[in-house]
């Protein structure tokens, strides 16, 4: 049986990526466990970096960035300029046209009608129009995210093939060294010195201005505008389900790393046992970035973690020394666990963790309900292991996996286990599912306890 491959994966849950993005579910662990060294740590930056990539002649959009950068060399020559009359006052000299009128009242103010003071008219170019404050503010947004965003990226392109179109150098022109197409911006947005005197700091380009822009004579201009309004619909996670597939297989998926997208899938099948909900805003994102999403439902609380602990829950493992016998297996433990400590530290310069035992689960659904005194307590907890495998014995490893969280699971005020002795991997306080790829043979529903095995593309239903 075949593996199920990544585009079948991007099929899959491309629709549900951009459905939740907009509800206000948050992907930030996720995305920076794709690519971590790029410091992509929340949907913003994954959404500026997508921007970026967009091109018209692969997504037959109206127009892309890279191909707007492709002719920026040529059109940013022809940057539209207004000129006007502006009055100046020489001494000694006459530039431009005299205003009589002006040069009188000026000697007569200073009571000096004989000295040789002009006002004189002179053309002056402006700069600071709409149209291009469009452009300048198009060109900062780019620019900044290409020398912050994918810096990394741009200094170490090897296996970022989707970054070619930036990190390619063209073919030299006018005597210019070649050069790609992230130096070319950065020559052009530093140097060019028509663009230098365009100052939109303080510029309030609102959505009109932009609607005007797209109307200019100037194809450059227009396609400035839409492109700045692209940008706008992006950061208001504006897109459509096309747009999230280019996202997840573009910029989301670092090379071998289907398994993000495997995990994605079984999130998404849990959040949709939840259909209807309201989601809270998560405004502490890059605090907690494993947070997926927090709701209400039938008067609990809910919240929803990847690749975590969750809100009030650990899992780890320690040995109390006073409670183990003078031998035995915790004692041995205990003494090979002691000695790591400092082997580790003298040996390699590098603390150990005095940890039995540790994890973190690759799903975790915490239940809340309200307490008699306005605060909430831990109701249940469901927990999902995730393997992107048909290996019957990673399946075994993952399902081991699996118990030991359900089993060792505590809270973290009171350091108790969730799950009663009575009650341990009975499903009760403590639920858990393993996830796996379409396995070679038939795995036996589980009778007696809820704790089974979900192949893809079956549905959990209901968690919790």
């Amino acid at each position: 049986m075949v593996k199920t491959t990544e585009e079948a994966l991007l099929d899959k849950i491309a629709d549900d990526f951009h459905t939740y993005l907009r509800k206000g579910v948050r992907f930030d662990r996720v995305i920076g466990s794709a690519h971590a060294e790029l410091d992509i740590d929340d949907i913003e930056t994954l959404l500026r970096i997508h921007f970026v990539l967009t091109d018209a002649e692969e997504d037959a959009a109206e127009v892309g960035v890279l191909d707007f950068m492709r002719q920026l060399e040529d059109r940013i020559r022809r940057m539209k300029t207004t000129t006007s009359a502006e009055s100046f006052e020489h001494r000694g000299e006459i530039r431009g046209q005299i205003d009589w009128q002006e040069t009188v009242k000026t000697r007569a103010r200073a009571g000096q009608l004989d000295e040789p003071v002009f006002v004189c008219r002179q053309p002056e170019e402006h700069y600071n129009i709409d149209e291009n404050l469009v452009l300048k503010r198009l060109l900062t947004v780019i620019h900044d995210i290409v020398t912050d965003d994918l810096a990394y990226a741009l200094a170490n392109p090897e296996g970022y093939d989707w970054l070619d179109a930036w990190v390619t150098s063209e073919t030299s022109v006018e005597g210019r060294d070649a050069e790609s197409a992230a130096e070319m911006l950065d020559r052009i947005y530093e140097q060019n010195i028509y663009l230098q005197r365009v100052d939109v700091r303080d510029a309030d380009l609102t959505d009109r201005t932009v609607e005007s822009v797209k109307r200019s004579r100037s194809q450059f201009y227009q396609d400035a505008a839409v492109l700045l309004d692209r940008y706008r619909q992006l950061m208001n996670y504006e897109l459509d389900s096309t747009e999230a597939r280019e996202i997840l297989n573009h910029t989301l998926i670092a090379p071998e790393n289907a398994e993000t997208l495997f995990e994605l899938y079984w999130v998404f099948q849990v959040l949709d046992a939840y259909d209807g909900v309201e989601y809270r805003v998560l405004t502490e994102g890059r605090d907690n970035p494993s947070t997926i999403a927090t709701w209400e439902y039938d008067g609990s609380r809910f919240v929803l973690s990847h690749d975590s602990t969750g809100e009030s829950l650990t899992f780890n493992e320690s040995i109390d020394a006073e409670d183990v016998e003078s031998d035995g297996y915790l004692y041995r433990m205990n003494e090979v666990l002691s000695r790591w400590q400092t082997l580790s530290e003298t040996l390699l310069g590098r603390g150990g963790s005095d940890s039995l035992w540790g994890g973190r689960p690759d799903i975790v659904l915490e239940r809340y309900r309200e307490t008699t005194t306005g605060g909430s307590e831990l109701e249940q907890v469901f927990l999902g292991e995730v393997k992107y495998t048909q290996n019957i014995d990673y399946v075994a490893t993952g399902l081991r996996e699996l118990l030991e969280y359900m089993a060792f699971v505590k809270r973290t005020s009171t350091d108790d286990y969730v799950e009663s002795p009575d009650d341990v991997l009975g499903s009760v306080a403590v639920k858990g599912l393993l996830f796996v790829d379409e396995l070679s043979h038939d795995v036996p529903a589980n009778s007696d306890e809820e704790i089974t095995i979900i192949q893809y593309p079956q549905s959990p239903g209901s968690v919790l």
